[in-house]
């Protein structure tokens, strides 16, 4: 039969702590963030898996992150959920990141993406009313989804001049051109 005492050199002789105090090591990291790894996971076009969701929902819950940084943490795993087609979680994580967000507009875009899947085009307009607050390098984006989501509405006119005014702002940008491709402009004489 083994003593208490006999257990705890046993354990101080293994390395372990006998005082609570020392039970529990700081962490270190050795590598990126939990909300790092996110957002690089992100940032390649169309990635997206359980694996990299699970990162994000750990970042989310990172204590110690920046009211910039955990909007931004926010819409990266939203991003994620959307583009693993979890359009609920998507929707909340992207309307928390956008009521924190310093870049607003630019979370707007997947915010409004998002609502499109959902069926709520005209919520999706609402969310891209103001295309001005997005970066100058997002806004053909913006213009884009705002124009799906008329389209959506069956407003053939207010969708092309979004579509028109995306294919603008980027010239060689596919979807517009392939959408612009779909009207015929007839002129009223």
């Amino acid at each position: 039969m083994f003593s208490s005492r006999s257990i705890t050199a046993g354990l101080l002789a293994l390395g372990f702590a006998a005082d609570p105090a020392f039970a529990a090591p700081d962490l270190y990291r050795n590598g990126p963030t939990p909300a790092e790894t996110c957002a690089n996971g992100v940032a390649t076009p169309g990635a997206a898996s359980p694996a990299l969701k699970r990162v994000c929902e750990e970042a989310v819950s990172e204590q110690g992150l920046s009211r910039k940084d955990r909007a931004a943490t926010l819409a990266n795993s939203g991003i994620v959920s959307l583009r693993l087609g979890e359009y609920e979680p998507a929707l909340d994580r992207l309307t928390q990141a956008a009521e924190l967000g310093p870049m607003h507009g630019d979370i707007s875009i997947s915010l409004a993406a998002t609502l499109i899947r959902l069926g709520r085009a005209d919520e999706a307009i609402e969310a891209l009313s103001d295309i001005e607050a997005v970066s100058p390098e997002n806004r053909h984006i913006a213009y884009y989804n705002r124009a799906l989501a008329y389209w959506a509405l069956e407003d053939a006119e207010a969708a092309y001049r979004d579509f028109y005014a995306s294919a603008a702002l980027k010239p060689g940008f596919g979807p517009a051109e392939e959408a612009l491709g779909q009207f015929q402009v007839a002129s009223i004489e």
